[in-house]
């Protein structure tokens, strides 16, 4: 994945793909048509949907998840479903487009379910469990306590994505722990990681999948496990509109069966994860 941590910001810069024109369908309208269109929206999140060019379709656990999803339409219902996927520039600008889509829009990502949010949007089940860690440059010594923070972090920049969880996080640590924090706004997180590999007074909260990316490709990442969070889960998201979410969560729940224990997840969190990824996932829930 450096190949895509190192292009981040070419790709960034004008990541608009597939055709803007199709016009998607909504549930109620597929099951007479017994077809539909649906347009997936998705932001460049290692592991969970990514594409290392503007003209290739994306890849990930939510692409995956959305295939299966689609498959599962045309098997059990009869509706065969044409998938789009568009692209955008970060979790600002895809959030906000996907939340005032018309109907038979979804949204992918590494998307935290929070209940501000479901104000605004409808999300799926969570298919999986977040966990997000307090990382940096790995030439900073470890945290002994966050209430030592404005101590053991002086002089450091926090960077973060805007208008996400992690950002919230890093501002409630700067009102409980370290006044004097300054935070950076960047458009994505592969924007922030690439920050404090280049920084060695750089510090942020990043979704656990950042700093597995970071590890594979040898990064100088550190994480500080004191301030490890895994309470957090990943959904799909949908607009206020949509009438696709009793569908959805059937797919979810068929005949009792979660997704989430099927051996088609198995094998894709397996595939763009790899094995040591699902061991930390799977050692974080259990502390959970």
């Amino acid at each position: 994945m450096k190949k895509l941590l190192l292009t981040s910001v070419c790709l960034l810069a004008f990541l608009q793909v597939y055709s803007q024109s199709a016009t998607p369908s909504g549930w109620a309208a597929a099951q007479k048509s017994r077809q539909a269109t649906i347009i997936v929206n998705y932001f460049q999140s290692p592991m969970f949907s990514y594409s290392a060019s503007t003209k290739d379709k994306p890849k990930g656990i939510c692409v995956d998840l959305i295939e299966n999803f689609a498959k599962y339409v045309s098997t059990k219902k009869g509706v065969q479903v044409n998938v789009e996927y568009r692209g955008y520039d970060g979790f600002s600008k895809f959030y906000e487009a996907t939340k005032n889509s018309p109907n038979g829009t979804f949204g992918i990502g590494s998307i935290t379910i929070t209940e501000a949010r479901k104000k605004e949007v409808q999300f799926s089940p969570a298919f999986i469990q977040s966990a997000n860690f307090l990382l940096s440059h790995n030439s900073v010594p470890t945290l002994r306590k966050l209430e030592l923070m404005s101590k053991d972090f002086a002089g450091m920049t926090a960077y973060t994505a805007k208008n996400t969880t992690n950002a919230a996080r890093l501002e409630a640590l700067k009102k409980q722990y370290m006044p004097d924090m300054q935070i950076k706004y960047l458009e994505s997180s592969l924007e922030v990681l690439r920050a404090i590999v280049q920084d060695p007074k750089g510090f942020t909260y990043l979704d656990f999948i950042y700093y597995n990316d970071a590890l594979r490709d040898n990064l100088p990442i550190k994480r500080h496990p004191i301030g490890d969070v895994s309470n957090e889960e990943f959904g799909i998201i949908m607009p206020m509109s949509s009438d696709w979410l009793p569908i959805v969560q059937e797919f979810f729940s068929e005949q009792g069966m979660n997704y989430r224990n099927s051996n088609e997840y198995k094998k894709s969190l397996h595939m763009h994860l790899g094995e040591s990824a699902v061991k930390l996932l799977g050692s974080l829930e259990k502390k959970g």
